[in-house]
């Protein structure tokens, strides 16, 4: 049995893809894939880890500020400044002080109401 030649002596077919080529494209554009993939995925997780960055930054702001306050109430607790503002606002005051109170203008009392007029 003869096989057709297709192809004369010493042409080559350059309309088709042999299977070696073939398998090298496919690990090449897989390796481009993965390698995409990496890029990606390591872009995401920068993304997400500089969110928390910033989201840390803020809470240790916030924290900061907090902690500012509690060592304005130990510097006052501490030099006594504390327990004559609280003396102050249970409304003792110093012997040679003058305590003026100011309060809100009373409501007026209900006048008394004329009872039920007798019918004849």
């Amino acid at each position: 049995m003869r096989s057709k030649i297709i192809v004369a002596a010493g042409t080559v077919r350059s309309n088709t893809l042999s299977m070696r080529h073939t398998v090298v494209l496919a690990v090449i554009i897989g390796g481009g894939l993965w390698v995409a993939y990496g890029f990606a995925q390591e872009a995401y997780i920068g993304h997400k880890l500089s969110q928390q960055v910033s989201d840390l930054r803020h809470q240790n702001s916030v924290l900061a500020a907090q902690n500012a306050g509690y060592h304005k109430d130990i510097e006052a607790m501490t030099s006594g400044a504390a327990d004559e503002e609280e003396a102050r606002l249970n409304g003792y005051t110093k012997p040679w002080e003058k305590l003026y109170l100011v309060t809100d203008v009373p409501s007026p009392s209900p006048s008394a109401s004329p009872g039920p007029t007798p019918g004849p």
